[in-house]
């Protein structure tokens, strides 16, 4: 045998196993068929379940948003309030202490008019018998 007639043998036989490889063992084309349309329409039915989940988070996600959105309006509107009446309590406070200062200036004024000296107060004594009494 020639080194062409071994090369052709080596040729042929490699041929031959690449295509029963490729072929498989027991595979009719029409069941490969069948088994490939069920896993596809098993596949376009988990998408559709991910595309309505994926939908009812991103309507979760807007809803969250828009809450807080609100909360965050009420929040700012909160520290204006807050705001308003810290400096509306710093201002009565002010008033307050100057209302005493005042009141104090006022009654140590009144005291200073008040004479110092006063005479000592007039008691009654009775040495007779109580009234009421024989």
């Amino acid at each position: 045998m020639s080194r062409a007639h071994k090369a052709l043998a080596i040729l042929v036989v490699s041929t031959l196993g690449l295509w029963g490889c490729a072929k498989g063992p027991g595979s009719n084309g029409a069941e490969r068929i069948k088994a490939l349309e069920a896993k596809v329409n098993r596949l376009e039915g988990d998408l559709k379940v991910g595309e309505s989940a994926r939908e009812q988070v991103r309507k979760k996600l807007a809803s969250a948003e828009e809450h807080l959105a609100k909360l965050q309006h009420d929040r700012d509107d909160l520290e204006k309030t807050l705001t308003a009446r810290t400096s509306e309590r710093d201002n009565l406070q002010t008033q307050f202490e100057q209302f005493r200062k005042n009141l104090r200036d006022l009654l140590g004024q009144a005291e200073a008019s008040v004479p110092r000296y006063l005479p000592p107060p007039v008691t009654v004594t009775a040495t007779g018998p109580a009234p009421g009494k024989p």
